[in-house]
Formats: structure tokens, C-alpha cells, sequence
């Protein structure tokens, strides 16, 4: 009792210290608002005063985004939300997605408790996803690309505590999440259909003869997608400008004649190429993201730790913990890439951030096997585990906080963004 205890006490201290380190300086690093932030936040700030966008509809479900395309609209209704109480500046727009950043580590820690039944593996799990870098990078910019990261762990809990007691509300609110995720990222409406393809599997698998489960589980995602086929009514072009800005395929064709484009040899050999690359150890634990926006170029998307827990971990899977649950974490893991893969574009962490959940998990298996192949240095295993992780963590984040503003100013458009933010502020809008 006394363990569990410390045990609570110590994850509450570790939460407080993490939610100081992801939301300070958040006027500092990054070095200025880019263009896309700027976008979100001038229809957020315009949410949170009027109800309308910057285009004069009410509440509207996708937000025209600089003149492109149509924005998802969870970044900009829950930056809106932080603007209801505070004025509209860099550090204060940032604040949702740090919640985001946050609400993704309470998550995993329930998550990884569901299937460890264990907290110390929970709290080992909230640790190596806090201070994974490109998890800390985008919990502090105001960019959707983490944000499906909390709907495909919540999907993931609720799936399997479906699984563990059978009840059919469980595995509705697992559906529903992927389909309220479909609004989370552009590329969570290819990631979001195949993780319900996914969850079909599993029922497949587990509860073959149980039609009640299907039809919730596909009634769950219909639900929360329904909004989304209205909107389509009104506003067709929402998919196909999204399109166009991915240059998923030409955009010169129609939608039919593009989407068989892709199975064209060459093409899709090169979408092969391209997925297979996302694997690339150098991209994953060293250099990182192509974009400034996204990496320091001083470390990868992991940190070396994962190097070796992740490939522990899939073994550990395969050859001792076998089952459908963790078969479909190593399946999450294995088709991150994809949405990535299909725009034609290398290394973008960015657009493959659904790979988190997974890669974390897979990891704290590789922490498993090692405890349980060296039962009697378990408690060493843990700790060099941690303070390599954190000598990483160190390095990174000194270079983040003082090179890397010099290094990635050009990215973040000379502060021209900020200069259109004072405008915004000094008419009073």
C-alpha cells in the first residue's frame, strides 16, 4: 500500500514537472509564429470573440486556411477555447497544443497500465513519450499534426477494454473517436479508415459471430463522420483542396482517374520506396524531420534508447506476448507511414506522428523482455534506461532552447507572421 503510494505521488510530481517543462518559453522557442500558425490562430482568436471565422460563418465545421485549403477544426476550436480567458500572443495560442502534448501522456499511462496491469510500466511509458523530442517539439506549435496522436490512444484503450469485459459501449466509444480523429490532421482521414479496417480485424478475430459488435463499432464511426458528409454537401472542394495541397496525385485529374493513378507500376513502387524509407534508423534516432519546423537535426524523432528497445520490443511481442491486442500495436507501428508515404514526400515526421503510441508501447516490451531475461538487475535496467534517456533529453533541449532559434529563424518566415499579428492586435480586432 505504502509502495502504490509513492508510487501515485511520484507520477503526479512527474506530470507537474513535465506540464512546466512543455509550457514554458513558449514565446521563446519556437523563435516566431509561422504562417500556418498564424492562420489557426486568427480564426480562433475570431471563434472566441465572435463565433464566427475569419469568412463570416457561424461556428463552421472546417476553417479556410490561407487562402489554400479547408482546415481541420479541433486545433482551431481548442485554441479558441484559451482564448475565451486569455489575450491572443504566441505563448497563449501554443497552450493547446501543449494540452494536446499532455493529455497524450495521461492516456498512454492508462493505456500501457491496461495492458502491463502494471504501473511501473504506465509511468515508464508517460516518461519515454514526454521526452521523445518530436513529441516535445509539436506539443509546443501550434500545427495539427499531433493532434490525432489522443484520439488513436483513446481508441486503443477503449478497444481493449472492450475486449477485456465485453461491453458493447466500450467499442461504440473506441469507433467514435476514430471518427471525430478523421477532423484531427488531413492525413488522419487515411490513418482514422484504417484503423477502423483495424478494428474490424480484431472483431473478425475475437467475435466472429457477433453482429451487434459490427454494427456499433461501424455505427460509432458513422455517427461522428455524419457531420462531416453535410459539410461535403455544401463544400465539396474541402477534400479536393486538401488533395491539391498534399499533391497526393495530379491535380489535373479527376478524382476517379487520380486515385488509379497510384496504382501505376512506377508510382506505386515509388510510394514503396518511400514507406520502406520511413524505417531508415538515421531518419528515426538521428537526424529527423526534413523541416526545421519539426527536428533540431541534432537528434531523431526517438531517442538512441528506442534503438534498442523497439526492436527488443517487436521481439518480445512475437516470440512471448503474443496475442491480438499486441498484434494490432505491432500493425499500428508497421503502417504509420503510409499516409506519409502516398504525398511522395521523405522524412516527414511530421505528417507520420501516429506512429507514437505505438512506438512507445512497442518500446516498454523491450524494456519487458530485458527485465524478464534479467530479473536480478531489473532496477539497473530501469535506471540506465532513464538516465540515458534524460542525458539525450539534456542535450536536446539546450539546443533547442538557445542554437536552434538562431538555426531555424529563415524556417519560421523572418517573423513576418508575428508582424501581421501586431496589426491584428493594434486595430482591435
Amino acid at each position: 500500500m505504502e509502495l502504490m503510494k509513492r508510487v501515485n505521488i511520484a507520477g503526479l510530481l512527474f506530470f507537474m514537472l513535465i506540464a512546466f517543462i512543455y509550457g514554458s518559453y513558449l514565446d521563446k522557442v519556437p523563435v516566431h509564429f509561422n504562417q500556418d500558425e498564424l492562420g489557426f490562430s486568427l480564426n480562433a482568436y475570431s471563434i472566441a470573440k465572435r463565433g464566427f471565422d475569419e469568412n463570416g460563418r457561424f461556428l463552421p465545421l472546417y476553417f479556410w486556411h490561407l487562402g489554400v485549403m479547408y482546415s481541420t477544426p479541433i486545433i482551431v476550436y481548442l485554441t479558441s477555447f484559451f482564448l475565451l480567458f486569455l489575450p491572443l500572443a504566441e505563448n497563449t495560442v501554443r497552450l493547446s497544443s501543449v494540452a494536446v502534448g499532455l493529455v497524450d501522456l495521461i492516456l498512454i499511462y492508462f493505456l500501457t497500465k491496461e495492458i502491463f496491469k502494471h504501473k511501473k510500466y504506465a509511468l515508464l511509458a508517460a516518461f519515454l513519450l514526454a521526452f521523445t523530442p518530436v513529441h516535445f517539439m509539436q506539443s509546443r506549435i501550434l500545427l495539427d499534426n499531433l493532434y490525432p496522436v489522443p484520439f488513436i490512444l483513446g481508441w486503443l484503450l477503449l478497444l481493449f477494454l472492450y475486449l477485456k469485459d465485453k461491453r458493447i459501449r466500450w467499442l461504440f466509444l473506441s469507433t467514435s473517436l476514430l471518427g471525430i480523429g478523421l477532423h484531427s490532421y488531413h492525413s488522419a482521414k487515411i490513418m482514422m479508415m484504417i484503423y477502423l479496417l483495424f478494428t474490424f480485424i480484431v472483431l473478425i478475430v475475437k467475435f466472429r459471430k457477433n453482429v451487434a459488435a459490427f454494427i456499433f463499432a461501424l455505427l460509432g464511426f458513422g455517427i461522428s463522420l455524419a457531420p462531416f458528409i453535410l459539410w461535403l454537401s455544401q463544400y465539396p472542394d474541402t477534400l479536393s483542396d486538401q488533395i491539391k495541397y498534399t499533391r497526393l496525385y495530379n491535380p489535373t485529374l479527376g478524382p476517379m482517374e487520380g486515385l488509379f493513378s497510384l496504382l501505376r507500376p512506377e508510382i506505386l513502387m515509388s510510394k514503396i520506396i518511400i514507406f520502406i524509407a520511413y524505417f531508415n534508423p538515421y531518419f528515426l534516432f538521428i537526424d529527423g524531420d526534413i523541416s526545421l519546423t519539426h527536428t533540431t537535426h541534432r537528434v531523431g524523432v526517438f531517442v538512441y534508447v528506442l534503438a534498442v528497445l523497439i526492436p527488443l520490443g517487436i521481439y518480445q511481442i512475437l516470440r512471448n506476448r503474443i496475442n491480438v491486442q499486441n498484434i494490432l500495436i505491432l500493425l499500428g507501428f508497421f503502417s504509420s507511414p503510409f499516409a506519409a508515404s502516398l504525398v511522395g514526400e521523405y522524412y516527414m515526421s511530421s505528417r507520420m506522428l501516429v506512429i507514437l503510441p505505438f512506438a512507445i508501447i512497442i518500446s516498454v516490451f523491450g524494456l519487458d523482455f530485458l527485465i524478464n531475461k534479467f530479473p536480478k538487475h531489473s532496477k539497473k535496467i530501469i535506471f540506465f534506461t532513464v538516465v540515458l534517456v534524460l542525458i539525450q533529453f539534456t542535450y536536446f533541449i539546450n539546443d533547442y532552447y538557445t542554437n536552434y532559434r538562431i538555426r531555424s529563424y529563415n524556417i519560421f518566415k523572418y517573423n513576418t507572421p508575428g508582424a501581421l499579428e501586431n496589426i491584428l492586435l493594434q486595430g482591435g480586432r
